[in-house]
């Protein structure tokens, strides 16, 4: 009699088929992997040489605003001396007499302004704000200097609102301003790759957290640590939060529209040209005209300004600046939030935690 070959038992599950491990990426996987790092660093450094270098590379006075105060004749053989000194380099503006001069300059409706005296033996003055930017305060001062060495007059300069010691060429507001936007850029796009599929609504309560904690981190390093921006501390608080706020809604918005190559995008109009037309560095008045134009309606261009004027011009002509920043901020965030309703973002590429792979590979391993 002939027993029956051993087989399953009757009920029990049949053995999965064998799973051949993933395949290794070739030569052609590993290319596109590699190119897209290189293109990335190739546009960031097109982009922060082609902006900043033409903006900053001969920084000239043209149309600097610049006050006059005094009688009409003296003022206007003033005026005559220095359009022929330096053509198109001042935008005239005249006043009654130095208080309104003054007033002038700490509204920042002027950048430096020249009183002539009602005696023509009474010497010039010069009235300059340095808080505004080394730029104008030399560019005014120099101008002085060759007006009196024409007339022959003793020099007396007024600095209506100088800077602190620790300050002393009036560029760390620059500095935290583009801490802050390296920072909110680099979160946004881990954000977005690392927590591609999270809910929109954890990665928007993520992108506020981030903004109080980053704005806190910088207010209290430029304030209370170093004592740099010190003297303003909610206020700076305020902007610091706002400003991260607002480049990680604008890089958010960039990418809602634009998909992967929003990202991009948005850190090119935040970052390179936000730097190189701020002002910070050299004022708009003393680069290309497009700089100028631009400078006032960007994100970085208008924090520093209304560092500057809440820090040194004791909160004077803060309306401009804080609306353009509050007006970047809601608008990038209604947009973000409007796509995604449309159209959910999904990237490219996406991040995953080591600890999700090992796993995968060892059950494919187990089973080949």
């Amino acid at each position: 009699m002939t027993t029956p070959a051993a087989g399953p038992h009757d009920g029990a599950a049949p053995s999965p088929a064998p799973t051949a491990p993933p395949p290794e990426a070739g030569g052609s996987g590993n290319f596109g992997v590699l190119f897209g790092p290189l293109v990335v660093g190739l546009f960031l450094v097109l982009a922060f040489a082609g902006l900043m270098i033409p903006g900053l590379r001969n920084p000239a006075p043209s149309e600097m605003p610049l006050g006059l105060a005094g009688p009409g004749p003296a003022v206007a053989q003033i005026e005559a001396q220095l359009d022929a000194a330096a053509p198109d380099a001042f935008e005239v503006t005249r006043y009654a007499d130095e208080a309104e001069a003054r007033t002038a300059l700490r509204d920042q409706d002027v950048l430096g302004a020249l009183v002539v005296g009602p005696s023509p033996k009474q010497p010039p003055a010069l009235l300059v704000a340095s808080a505004a930017g080394d730029a104008p305060t030399t560019a005014a001062t120099k101008a002085y200097e060759q007006l009196t060495a024409k007339l022959g007059t003793p020099q007396r300069v007024d600095d209506v609102a100088p800077l602190p010691e620790k300050d002393s060429r009036g560029i760390s507001a620059v500095l935290l301003c583009v801490a802050l936007t390296i920072g909110a850029v680099i979160f946004q796009l881990v954000l977005s790759l690392a927590a591609a599929h999270v809910r929109a609504s954890a990665r928007w309560l993520s992108c506020v957290c981030y903004a109080a904690v980053a704005g806190l981190a910088g207010a209290v390093f430029a304030g209370p640590v170093t004592g740099t921006l010190d003297g303003h501390f909610p206020e700076l608080l305020g902007i610091a939060t706002l400003l991260s706020l607002t480049v990680v809604g604008v890089v958010a918005a960039c990418q809602a529209l634009l998909g992967a190559l929003g990202i991009a995008v948005g850190a090119l109009l935040v970052l390179p040209l936000g730097l190189a037309s701020s002002g910070g560095v050299v004022d708009p008045h003393f680069q290309p005209a497009f700089y100028g134009a631009v400078s006032e309606y960007l994100p970085m261009g208008s924090t520093v300004s209304l560092l500057r004027r809440v820090l040194y011009f004791d909160g004077n002509a803060v309306g401009g600046p804080l609306l353009t920043l509050l007006l970047w901020a809601g608008g990038a965030w209604l947009v973000t939030l409007a796509m995604e309703r449309i159209r959910p973002f999904h990237p490219l590429m996406v991040m995953v935690p080591a600890s999700a792979v090992g796993p995968a590979r060892t059950a494919a391993a187990r089973t080949a």
